[in-house]
């Protein structure tokens, strides 16, 4: 009979323990919507009559707050992969304020890619160092455009490449949203709100070089109000 408690009793603190440790954790899902809905890469959709596809989308997200805990240094984000659009970070308590910055912050940035190991975020691996610039890419986007509303013509496209960086276009995000132990947050990035003050006439391209750094600093401006945070 005693045996059985002990059994039960053992039981009961690893079953306690390991509901303990989940509840010390949140998770993080990383989404690019478009329409309302999740986009997949290189879906074709339309801004006015301009048709536009993005077959590439990576960015970091630094210094992840909950409240005054830093969850993690720094992330590589690609949506379009669930490795790295989905993250367990660990959590001490509950807190309404949860912020990142886009981009990766000046102490990280002039740091060397090749002293890291490939797995770690700023690795050469995720190729996101500029080699030929130093530093690394804050936003990687990537894609085609075409006014006619149709992008089946690939001779009569135009190309989309936003390539942002250097330290002065570091942005920070913040929500004022409860969030505790346990909890899903999914951070949303609505691309029709992103692209929609943006004229692609005008600001298809940026190398963050100074002939296209006023579209590296727009891009920079306007992706931050298009993020948005539900909390599961």
């Amino acid at each position: 009979m005693r045996n059985s408690l002990l059994v039960i009793l053992f039981a009961t603190l690893f079953l306690l323990g390991g509901c303990d440790l989940i509840e010390k954790e949140i998770t993080v899902e990383f989404q690019l919507i478009q329409g309302g809905i999740p986009y997949e890469k290189s879906t074709s959709f339309n801004k006015g009559d301009t048709a536009i596809a993005l077959d590439l989308f990576h960015f970091y997200v630094s210094e992840l707050y909950l409240g005054e805990q830093m969850l993690s240094e720094v992330l590589f984000v690609n949506p379009s992969d669930s490795l790295y659009s989905n993250y367990t970070l660990s959590v001490d308590k509950s807190e309404d304020t949860f912020s990142f910055g886009l981009g990766v912050p000046s102490q990280l940035n002039n740091m060397d890619p090749t002293a890291f190991e490939t797995s770690h975020p700023l690795s050469s691996a995720f190729a996101m160092y500029w080699t030929w610039a130093s530093k690394y890419r804050f936003l990687k986007v990537e894609g085609r455009f075409n006014d006619s509303g149709d992008l089946s013509n690939a001779g009569s496209n135009s190309a989309l490449i936003w390539h942002t960086g250097t330290d002065n276009l570091y942005r920070i995000v913040t929500f004022n949203e409860q969030i505790q132990p346990g909890d899903h947050m999914v951070i949303k990035l609505d691309l029709d709100q992103f692209i929609d003050s943006i004229s692609l006439q005008n600001n298809a391209f940026t190398h963050t070089t100074v002939s296209s750094y006023a579209t590296a600093q727009l891009v920079s401006d306007q992706i931050t109000s298009a993020f948005s945070i539900t909390v599961k």
